[in-house]
């Protein structure tokens, strides 16, 4: 019989607590972006450029990416798994560049069965809701029987113009911004398409409570929908010096060259402010498939001398041309948040833009954010006047302390737990 001294001897010695090792959660990624000579890296691909860095940095989280060419994820911070796959089809037009991306999603399909059969995921990831990144990832999840979650950055909602009681139909607010009506055709039978496969989804990041909302009363109501958001690198941007110390620009514009992102609003806006001041100058950042007729109504509208165009830079350059400018005029009828809004207030410049939802959720509370009535040119042209004439350094303070509540720690978290639980659900779901 052991002692009394023994006993409590026994009794003082601690367990040692044995760490269940967390299982490894093995993601696929298809990550579809379009080639530059359609448009720069949008807000989709920058986000999901950021959270890969961080996810990356995760033991318990194994990354195998299928990506369309030329590569954006070529970077020392991306260590994951990465595979190219270039178009096999080069051609001129909305249509040659639908056809490419159609037939790009058929060879991403066949290419990421073979690589995630042997890789064995617990998941497919989806980072953007493009029909291209859709259709790849529902191809091999449908194969394998794995669960799909999506990132949806947003999803084009009929609007209410400025003096309308009631907004149009999608396809009539296509045709109202000037697209044809085939192309107008086409865009709208790929919204619905894109939302019908949406709804097959096991979860979806939405980027905005707006975004959430639009989904859920287009019938996207059953899926498992986390709200994340997006964010900016404000200490880079900090790090950015301006072009010059005194800004050049009146105006600047940083987007796809697009009718949705409200391009030829802005020229028509921009007729305006010249007659008020006669040397005003547009920097215009950004590329895609609108970019020969935008060029060819500047000559029309003889605003060669007022409107310049930069074609698709890198970010230093991007935040040192926003620092050289006095406000971001943002005309877009579509956003599911706004990264670029985000950019131009962190790099300390105000910004007139369209009142649209999502915009409204994120930045309504920004006083150096100024919104006004959809296609109301004279109402953004008086504001862009007004603005021009506030003190700078007020407007440089509301701007920068605003941007500095987005982080991209914050947002690859959220998104995160989406993954891992999604991926645990489904590992569950085979083990019983």
């Amino acid at each position: 019989m052991p002692s009394t001294e023994q006993k409590l001897a026994y009794y003082a010695t601690p367990f040692k607590s044995q760490k269940k090792k967390r299982p490894i959660q093995r993601v696929f990624v298809v990550f579809f972006h379009p080639s530059t000579s359609v448009t720069a890296m949008g807000g989709a691909e920058k986000r999901f450029v950021e959270t890969l860095k961080f996810f990356c940095k995760r033991k318990n989280l194994e990354i195998t990416v299928l990506e369309s060419a030329p590569s954006i994820l070529a970077r020392p911070e991306i260590t994951c798994k990465k595979y190219l796959l270039p178009s096999s089809f080069h051609g001129k037009g909305w249509l040659s560049t639908y056809i490419g991306w159609i037939l790009w999603a058929a060879r991403a399909s066949i290419k990421s069965f073979s690589l995630a059969r042997h890789m064995r995921p617990n998941a497919i990831f989806v980072p953007n809701n493009t029909l291209p990144n859709l259709f790849s990832g529902y191809a091999i999840s449908f194969v394998l029987r794995l669960p799909v979650l999506v990132v949806v950055h947003h999803i084009d909602i009929p609007f209410i113009k400025a003096g309308e009681s009631k907004g149009y139909s999608l396809y009539s607010c296509y045709r109202s911004i000037k697209y044809s009506r085939l192309v107008s055709l086409v865009k709208t039978f790929a919204s619905y398409i894109m939302l019908s496969l949406l709804k097959k989804a096991k979860g979806i990041i939405a980027v905005s409570n707006f975004t959430a909302t639009a989904l859920k009363n287009n019938g996207v109501s059953t899926v498992k929908i986390f709200v994340s958001g997006n964010a900016v690198d404000v200490n880079f941007i900090n790090n950015i010096k301006s072009y010059t110390n005194k800004k050049i620009y009146d105006g600047v514009f940083v987007g796809r060259i697009a009718k949705e992102k409200g391009i030829f609003d802005l020229l028509e806006v921009w007729k305006n402010i010249v007659k008020s001041r006669k040397n005003a100058k547009l920097l215009i950042i950004g590329s895609g498939l609108e970019l020969a007729s935008l060029k060819e109504k500047i000559a029309t509208a003889g605003l060669e001398s007022n409107v310049l165009i930069q074609g698709q830079c890198n970010d230093k350059e991007l935040y040192s041309l926003l620092k050289s400018s006095k406000i971001f005029i943002f005309p877009s009828l579509f956003e599911g948040w706004g990264i670029a809004v985000a950019e131009a207030l962190a790099c300390g410049i105000p910004v007139v833009a369209y009142d649209i939802p999502a915009l409204r959720e994120v930045f309504g509370l920004c006083k150096s954010v100024f919104l006004v009535p959809v296609g109301d040119f004279d109402r953004i042209t008086q504001t862009v006047l007004r603005v021009l004439s506030f003190e700078n350094e007020k407007l440089y303070e509301i701007s920068t302390e605003y941007a500095k509540n987005f982080e991209w720690n914050k947002v690859a978290m959220t998104d995160l737990k989406a993954i891992t639980k999604i991926g645990a659900e489904n590992f569950q779901q085979k083990m019983c």
